[in-house]
């Protein structure tokens, strides 16, 4: 038996025993065999296709451990919705939308995306001003607030009485009580979820954002909560993977949200879902869900309250201690990870203390449970991350000192809090698992390199060293390398399968024309993808 591919090249494999190679065979969509050139030759005859490349270096397939892929597809396709995000003044993003809707005028509700929270709050009448009579609606870059005309407010029931329901906190209204049209959080999530996607424009956006991870050097995702844009994005996947377009491993969590009265139906429900979707290419793995929203949102749940709103600590979402030790204890039962968005130090401890107890009952049943994003976080709780075996899913691209976020940061939470933000080695160090996300499309910036060099660096490449935030929780070159391949297989209960370059495994890999462990550092954070290769078949090359 002899292999079909052989790919020639600087190989790391990030397996401990056996670091390096030149060579990797393939055969059947996996690895045939690791190691030198001169074996790899003994394994192949006259019907091996030989790819070399040269001094490139070959990694196991990057994978990201938290994002959006259906919303990402929909944010790339530049005519389906308006990127305001040039604009610097809420007078600007209306500027763009109404050049937009002037191109568009056909479209029966308009759908926008890129606008930041500043000072000045924004309203409907902005809005109604160039368009009164479809719905608009404008997301902000974080993805957790958006701006409603009043057109948009009736169709979807934003009225005075809903805001009550939802509080000040995430509707913000007038005096007499009447919606602004500027929500954050839940609000935000149940309108989104009534937008309707039909299949094939769910499969052409599912494409997009493949292309766009596989552009990038990415071969295995996390869908951070599957339903969060759309409902029905199980049938999407099964008709995407169906159609046999579909590569992009991707591995799902099911979204529970904090007004789930039956916590243990609910994750029953999810064992139904993975019955009936799981398969090769699509993998619901656990649930997703929000203990908090966002510092830049005041939406972010602290422990001690905001530096410009005394006496006020945030948005609390799924906190309720019950509720949670009920998630984590039901999820572990069914072969479960719970994977909850948490940005708030509050929000942090609340889930720490349910696993906590949870673990009591269930022994531990190694969930992998993740808490992502991480950004203010109390020493004494870090610890606890290794003690409970909790995933730390971090992106050290925040963690430079943006000029945009950092004052506002600085504004809102205070100096000391905004400049401890972000840790990572302080995890590593704990002996916890650190997994790399770059929340695409939340955050457009996406570069494997970059993350790379702020993780070493805590700044971005070539930029300005004051912009580098708590120099002390950098890392090494190597673990920022395993937070990208075989410490997110290992959240995904798949580390026999993915993550290095082993004899069985597959054959995912990623090739870049620098070597992340060896090359001058300020080269690597600029370097360039060479090709992205899955199940042994190049699917994007440069």
């Amino acid at each position: 038996m002899k292999a079909e591919k052989l790919f020639l090249g600087n190989v790391i494999t990030m397996n401990e025993t056996k670091p390096t190679a030149e060579a990797v065979c393939v055969r059947d969509g996996k690895i045939f065999y690791v190691g030198s050139e001169k074996t790899a030759r003994t394994l192949c005859d006259e019907n091996t296709k030989v790819i070399d490349l040269g001094e490139n270096t070959i990694y196991p397939g990057f994978m990201e451990a938290h994002c959006h892929p259906m919303g990402a597809g929909k944010l790339l396709d530049t005519e389906a919705q308006c990127d305001v995000s040039a604009g610097e003044s809420l007078e600007e993003y209306v500027k763009i939308l109404a050049d937009f809707i002037a191109k568009h005028p056909g479209r029966k509700i308009y759908f926008g995306h890129g606008f930041m929270e500043r000072d000045v709050k924004p309203v409907a009448s902005m809005l109604d001003a160039v368009c009164a009579d479809k719905p608009v609606m404008l997301m902000t870059t974080d993805g957790h607030s958006m701006w409603l005309n009043t057109r948009a407010m009736e169709v979807f029931g934003l009225d005075k009485d809903a805001a009550r329901a939802y509080g000040p906190a995430t509707c913000r209204v007038f005096e007499d009580g009447t919606p602004t049209g500027y929500i954050s959080e839940n609000p935000v999530f149940d309108i989104r979820a009534k937008l309707k996607t039909d299949i094939d424009d769910g499969v052409r956006a599912l494409l997009t954002a493949q292309n766009f991870f596989f552009s990038k050097g990415y071969t295995a995702i996390y869908d951070a909560g599957m339903e969060l844009t759309e409902k029905t994005a199980p049938d999407i996947y099964a008709a995407a993977v169906a159609g046999g377009r579909y590569k992009l491993r991707t591995y799902s969590g099911s979204l529970i949200n904090e007004f789930c009265e039956d916590i243990d139906g609910a994750v029953e429900h999810i064992t139904d879902l993975q019955a009936k979707y799981n398969c090769e290419y699509f993998k619901i793995i656990g649930v997703k869900t929000f203990a908090d929203g966002v510092v830049e949102g005041h939406t972010a749940l602290l422990i001690d309250e905001y530096n410009d709103q005394p006496g006020y600590k945030g948005v609390s979402r799924l906190t309720d201690h019950d509720k949670l030790v009920q998630l984590y204890t039901s999820a572990a039962i069914h072969g479960m990870n719970v994977h909850v968005h948490t940005v708030g130090d509050e929000a942090i401890r609340c889930n720490l203390d349910a696993m906590e107890e949870a673990a009591a009952a269930t022994g531990l049943l190694d969930q992998r449970n993740a808490l992502a994003h991480l950004q203010q976080v109390r020493k004494d709780d870090i610890q606890r991350f290794a003690d409970l075996n909790v995933m730390a899913v971090v992106a050290p691209l925040w963690t430079p000192k943006h000029p945009d976020y950092f004052p506002q940061e600085v504004e809102y939470v205070g100096r000391e809090r905004a400049e401890n933000a972000y840790p990572i080695k302080s995890f590593a160090e704990a002996g916890a698992n650190i997994a790399f996300h770059t929340d695409f499309p939340v955050s457009r910036n996406v570069s494997i390199p970059n993350t790379i060099y702020t993780a070493v660096m805590r700044r971005n490449a070539g930029s300005d060293p004051n912009c580098t935030r708590e120099a002390d929780e950098f890392i090494t070159r190597y673990q920022a390398l395993e937070g990208l391949t075989k410490n997110v297989a290992y959240m995904w209960h798949e580390e026999n399968r993915l993550g290095t370059l082993e004899i069985g495994k597959i054959a995912n890999m990623t090739v870049f024309d620098k070597n992340f462990l060896t090359d001058d550092l300020e080269e690597v954070g600029e370097s360039d993808l060479v090709c992205t290769i899955v199940d042994g078949e190049i699917v994007y090359e440069v």
